[in-house]
């Protein structure tokens, strides 16, 4: 399994880890993922690791979190207002516009 490269704050999970343990709860791939949503895989990897390096702006962002989260049974409306918000993940301006 893929190191993280994140710590959870106080137990509580980010954005990224919850996308992360519901891909692998339902046992999908990067590639199955990818080819569902249209979006690429490096972008599901960098959302999933909460790794705003290489991402597009935050609105893009955003819609990746929406899809992404619906496509594996999340409440992606819910997800991407909170990355609006700002509240989650706790560290990248570029995420809470």
């Amino acid at each position: 399994m893929e190191n993280e490269g994140r710590e959870e704050e106080a137990g509580e999970p980010g954005i990224g880890s919850a996308l992360r343990r519901a891909r692998e709860g339902l046992g999908l791939s990067f590639e199955e993922a990818e080819e569902a949503t249209k979006i690429r895989r490096d972008f599901l990897r960098g959302l999933e690791r909460d790794d705003h390096d290489g991402l597009p702006e935050a609105v893009y962002v955003r819609g990746f979190v929406k899809t992404y989260a619906d496509y594996l049974g999340l409440d992606g409306g819910a997800m991407s207002r909170a990355l609006k918000d700002g509240e989650t993940p706790r560290r990248g301006a570029r995420w809470g516009l």
